[in-house]
């Protein structure tokens, strides 16, 4: 971790604070842990550049976080926060990408199975 790394302790503020705040706080807070984790991923932009799975991992991550804290946000507003919407199809970008990681993952090992094989004349019972 760099210096200018910033961390958020939200478990720790699930069992320690939350509950001593009032409902307004509480939905308040739970705002400012979703802007947190926004603001972290746009803050990661430059280390995560050069990794696309990095990059797809962490915003995956940070899509289900901010959206969890905004729905607990409505929840203690007294809102009705709705049906939970599967990722795919809230995000259906990250979705795709996903998909394709996953994708050009298997071809990968399959065309090293390949070259392993062939490098074996073909038998597998040569393996080991």
């Amino acid at each position: 971790m760099s210096a200018d790394w910033v961390e958020g302790n939200f478990h720790g503020w699930v069992f320690c604070v939350r509950d001593a705040l009032s409902p307004a706080d509480r939905a308040a807070a739970y705002e400012q842990w979703a802007d947190f984790y926004q603001w972290r991923l746009v803050l990661r932009a430059q280390e995560l550049a050069g990794d696309r799975v990095k990059r797809h991992v962490v915003a995956v991550w940070t899509e289900e976080m901010t959206n969890c804290c905004r729905r607990c946000a409505a929840y203690e507003r007294g809102e009705d926060p709705g049906e939970w919407v599967p990722l795919w199809e809230r995000r259906p970008d990250l979705d795709v990408a996903g998909r394709a990681i996953v994708a050009e993952i298997i071809a990968e090992s399959h065309a090293r199975g390949r070259q392993a094989e062939a490098g074996r004349g073909g038998d597998l019972r040569k393996a080991g």
